[in-house]
């Protein structure tokens, strides 16, 4: 037998309903983001997100609407090019991650070289501040 829950609006037991407690299943996206435009990034599509940051060539910086809890986040970007064979990754240094409490920061790959490439995805998974 299946069960039905239907509600209008869910809130902590506070009497809050911000996005920051109303997410209630804890392995939900926090963030996600599609990005399109190849040279001139675009949301697409989001949800906490706010706005996005060019920092050049490949790179793409997702700036969240409600912080997360820590930057110790689960974070994974992808691309959905056709006309490329192409690959989205984290952007890190030789000190390690570049990823805040306030956004996530990807690259994207050509077959070659870093290279703007149209229909790129963040996820976001963790705990929100």
């Amino acid at each position: 037998m299946a069960s039905e829950l239907r509600v209008n609006t869910l809130k902590d037991a506070s009497g809050n309903n911000s996005v920051a407690t109303s997410t209630v299943a804890e392995g939900t996206a926090k963030s996600w983001t599609y990005i399109i435009g190849d040279g001139s990034p675009t949301v697409a599509d989001s949800f906490n997100t706010a706005s996005l940051t060019d920092q050049g060539v490949a790179q793409i910086q997702s700036n969240f609407t409600n912080n997360m809890n820590n930057d110790d986040f689960c974070f994974v970007t992808f691309v959905q090019e056709n006309a490329f064979i192409a690959v989205a990754q984290e952007l890190t240094t030789t000190s390690g991650r570049i990823r805040t409490t306030a956004s996530v920061l990807s690259v994207s790959h050509s077959t070659t070289a870093q290279a703007d490439i149209d229909g790129r995805n963040h996820i976001v998974t963790g705990d929100l501040a």
